[in-house]
């Protein structure tokens, strides 16, 4: 027999949390995309003749690793976009939250 495995402790959240909760997560992938491509345009600056070189591979990889580093840099406080999104738009409807 399996034993079922233990989750926690349960408990319900309310549609305003629920839904702050979805929009707070849309407001950090929205700054995630805006660090990303300010990433990308200040790569584009920069000359090409470092160790990985201006491979196509290398631009795959270099690519990937900017992606990382918006979602980690706007997960954790980023430039503050996220946030002050998110706060605007909540004043914005606040009988949803």
């Amino acid at each position: 027999m399996v034993n079922s495995i233990y989750q926690g402790p349960c408990f319900e959240m309310s549609n305003g949390d629920m839904a702050a909760r979805r929009l707070r997560r849309a407001c950090t992938e929205f700054e995630s995309l805006f660090v990303a491509q300010m990433l990308k345009s200040m790569r584009r600056t920069v000359v090409e003749d470092g160790l990985l070189g201006n491979s196509h591979e290398s631009r795959i990889v270099k690519s990937m690793y900017d992606e990382n580093l918006a979602l980690a840099l706007a997960r954790g406080g980023g430039i503050g976009l996220g946030q002050m999104l998110f706060e605007r738009l909540r004043v914005r409807n606040p009988t949803l939250y």
